[in-house]
C-alpha cells in the first residue's frame, strides 16, 4: 500500500503491488473552524431563494428541481459574497459551489494574484494571501439529472444537481487546482466508487486526490481529527 501526502507518494508496507492508495480525510464531527476565515455554506443562502411555484412541477420534472434553486440565484449570491469578502478584505470560504462562472471569476482573481503556474497548467495558491476560496460537494459531482429516477428524493440536495455541462467544469477546475477542496461529509459506497474512478478513469493524479481532499483545506489553517481512507486504483 501507499500512502498519499501532500507532495509525496511512499510505501508503508511490504505490499507494493497491492494498487492500494492510503489518504487522510477528517471527521467532520471533530472539525475545529479556522479563526481568521469565515465560512459560508450556499446551501444556507440558497434555500431563501426558494422557487415555490416550481415545487409541484418538480414532481413530474425532477431537473426542474435545478430551477427550485437556480444557477442564476446562486451566481447572484456567490457574486455579493466574493465582492465583499475582497472590498472588506475578509478572509471567506465558500462551500457548495456548482457552476462555471463562479469558478471562473475565482480564477481571474487568481491570475490577478499571479498564481497559475504555467508548467504544470495549475494554480499553485498561498492561501495566506487570496480573500476568496471554495469547495464543492462531492454530492454535486457524483450525481446526474438521470438518478433521478432511481433515486428520486435521496438525491434532492441544496445546491441541486445542475447541466452535465456545469459538472464537467467542476472536474475541470479541481484538477487545475483553483477549486480548493471537495466536501465530503459520509462516504458511502457512491462516495468511494467515485473517488476511485477519479484515479481509475479521470485520470486525476492521486497527489492532486489528496490535496483536495485534505491539504488544500490544511493550508487555510482548518484543523481536525483525520481518519484514513483506503481506495483502489
Amino acid at each position: 500500500m501507499k500512502q498519499i501526502f501532500k507532495d509525496k507518494i511512499t510505501d508503508i508496507d511490504w505490499n507494493y503491488f497491492d494498487n492500494k492508495f492510503l489518504l487522510e480525510i477528517f471527521d467532520f464531527s471533530l472539525w475545529i473552524k479556522s479563526s481568521d476565515t469565515k465560512i459560508i455554506f450556499m446551501k444556507d443562502l440558497l434555500e431563501k431563494k426558494k422557487n415555490e411555484s416550481l415545487l409541484e412541477k418538480v414532481k413530474i420534472h425532477p431537473a426542474m428541481r435545478s430551477e427550485v434553486y437556480s444557477p442564476k440565484d446562486e451566481l447572484e449570491i456567490f457574486t455579493e459574497i466574493f465582492e465583499n469578502a475582497i472590498n472588506n478584505k475578509e478572509k471567506t470560504h465558500i462551500i457548495w459551489i456548482t457552476l462555471k462562472e463562479e469558478v471562473e471569476m475565482l480564477e481571474n482573481y487568481y491570475n490577478e494574484l499571479w498564481f497559475f503556474n504555467e508548467d504544470i497548467n495549475c494554480f499553485k495558491v498561498d492561501y495566506n494571501i487570496p480573500f476568496i476560496s471554495t469547495s464543492v460537494d462531492i454530492k454535486n459531482l457524483i450525481w446526474r439529472w438521470s438518478d433521478y429516477k432511481r433515486m428520486w428524493k435521496d438525491i434532492f440536495f441544496i445546491p441541486p444537481i445542475r447541466e452535465a455541462w456545469q459538472v464537467k467544469s467542476m472536474y475541470k477546475w479541481l484538477n487545475r487546482w483553483s477549486i480548493t477542496w471537495i466536501y465530503i461529509e459520509n462516504i458511502w459506497k457512491e462516495e468511494k466508487n467515485f473517488l476511485e474512478n477519479e484515479i481509475k478513469q479521470e485520470h486525476f493524479l492521486p497527489i492532486t486526490l489528496a490535496k483536495i481532499l485534505n491539504y488544500n483545506y490544511e493550508d487555510l489553517w482548518f484543523l481536525w481529527e483525520k481518519t484514513k481512507f483506503e481506495i483502489n486504483y
